[in-house]
C-alpha cells in the first residue's frame, strides 16, 4: 500500500539531521573560504599600502638627493632685479630675454615689430609652440631673407622647477641657453630649437635631461665643447654658489606678464606688447596644428602700427 512507503518518524528525523549536518558543513566551508579570502585581501591591501609608502618615501629621498646634486641650479628664494644680475651678452637690460633680428643674436631693431616669447624648457606647450612656429620665427629674422624691422626676444624662464623631481631642469636648460647666447650666439637659435624638439624635450614630471645630455644636444648643433663645459660653471651670488646665469633666469622669470587670471604661465607670446594666442589650433582628429602663422600675426601688427595716428591718440 502507498501508505507503507512513507518514511517513518525516525527516518524523517535522521534525514533532517543529515541535511542539517550537510548545511552546517557547507556554511563552515564557506566561512573558512571567506576568512581565507579576507586574510588574502588584507595581506594584499597591506602590501599595496606598504609599497605605496615605500614608493612615496623613495620618491622623497630621490628628490632630496637630486636637490642636493643640482643645488647650484636652484633659483634664489627671492627673485633678484634684472639690474642686480649678470646677464648674457646682448640681453635686453629692461625686460630680460635674448633679442634676435636680421642683424644677429643680441641685436634688437629700433621700432618695427617686437615678438616676445616666454618659454620654459619643460613646458609641453612651449615645445608645441616651437615645433609649430619655429620655422616661421627663423624665417622672420634670417640674415639674408628675413624682415629688417622684426625682433624676436626669447625669454628663457623656469616656472616648472617642481616638475623635474628636484633636478631643477628648467633652470639648468635656461642657463645653458644663456651661456650659448653669451659665448656662441651663432648657435643660439639652433640650440634652443633642439632642446624643444619632440624627440628631445623631457616630459613634465621626469628628471629631465642630465647635464651631459644637454651638452650633447648643444654639441649636436655645433656648439663647441669649450662652451658646453661652461654649462655647469658657477659664481657667487649674494653668498650662494649658483650656475653663471641662474640669477638672471630667476630675474627673467619674475618678468613673465600676468594673464587675465592673474597667473604667470608659459608659453606667453606678445606681439608689440599684445598677448597672441592664435598660434595653435586643433585639426578634426584632435592633433595640435599651426593656427595663425607668426609671419601673418607680425604683418597684422605692422599694419596696425602703421594705421595709428602720428604721436598716438590725443
Amino acid at each position: 500500500m502507498a501508505g507503507n512507503d512513507r518514511p517513518t518518524k525516525t527516518q524523517r528525523r535522521e534525514e533532517a539531521r543529515r541535511k542539517a549536518a550537510a548545511l552546517r558543513d557547507k556554511q563552515e566551508r564557506e566561512a573558512r573560504r571567506n576568512k581565507i579570502v579576507g586574510i588574502g585581501l588584507l595581506v594584499v591591501a597591506v602590501l599595496v599600502i606598504g609599497y605605496g609608502i615605500f614608493a612615496l618615501v623613495k620618491r622623497q629621498v630621490d628628490i632630496r638627493a637630486n636637490e642636493e646634486k643640482y643645488a647650484t641650479a636652484a633659483l634664489p628664494s627671492v627673485a633678484p632685479d634684472l639690474a642686480a644680475v649678470d646677464a648674457p651678452g646682448g640681453a635686453d637690460p629692461d625686460l630680460g630675454g635674448i633679442p634676435v633680428s636680421q642683424q644677429g643674436v643680441g641685436v634688437a631693431v629700433e621700432g618695427g615689430v617686437r615678438v616676445d616669447v616666454y618659454l620654459d624648457f619643460m613646458c609641453p606647450f612651449c615645445g608645441i609652440f616651437e615645433q609649430l612656429q619655429s620655422d616661421e620665427a627663423k624665417a622672420l629674422v634670417d640674415p639674408q631673407t628675413g624682415q629688417a624691422d622684426v625682433t624676436i626676444v626669447y625669454h628663457p624662464v623656469a616656472i616648472m622647477g617642481r616638475a623635474s623631481l628636484g633636478t631643477n631642469y628648467s633652470a639648468r636648460a635656461a642657463n645653458a641657453v644663456a651661456v650659448v647666447a653669451d659665448q656662441d650666439p651663432e648657435h643660439f637659435i639652433a640650440f634652443l630649437v633642439a632642446l624643444m624638439d619632440e624627440k628631445t624635450q623631457p616630459e613634465e614630471g621626469t628628471r629631465g635631461l642630465t647635464d651631459e645630455k644637454i651638452a650633447q644636444v648643444a654639441q649636436g648643433v655645433g656648439v663647441p665643447t669649450a662652451v658646453t663645459d661652461r654649462f655647469t660653471a658657477t659664481a657667487d651670488f649674494e653668498g650662494e654658489t649658483l650656475r653663471t646665469f641662474v640669477p638672471w633666469v630667476a630675474a627673467v622669470t619674475a618678468t613673465i606678464p600676468f594673464n587675465e587670471d592673474g597667473q604667470q604661465s608659459t608659453p606667453t607670446i606678445l606681439i608689440n606688447g599684445e598677448r597672441w594666442s592664435d598660434w595653435v589650433a586643433r585639426d578634426p582628429s584632435g592633433d595640435y596644428i599651426i593656427g595663425e602663422p607668426l609671419s601673418q600675426a607680425v604683418e597684422a601688427a605692422r599694419a596696425a602700427a602703421a594705421s595709428e595716428p602720428a604721436g598716438g591718440e590725443g
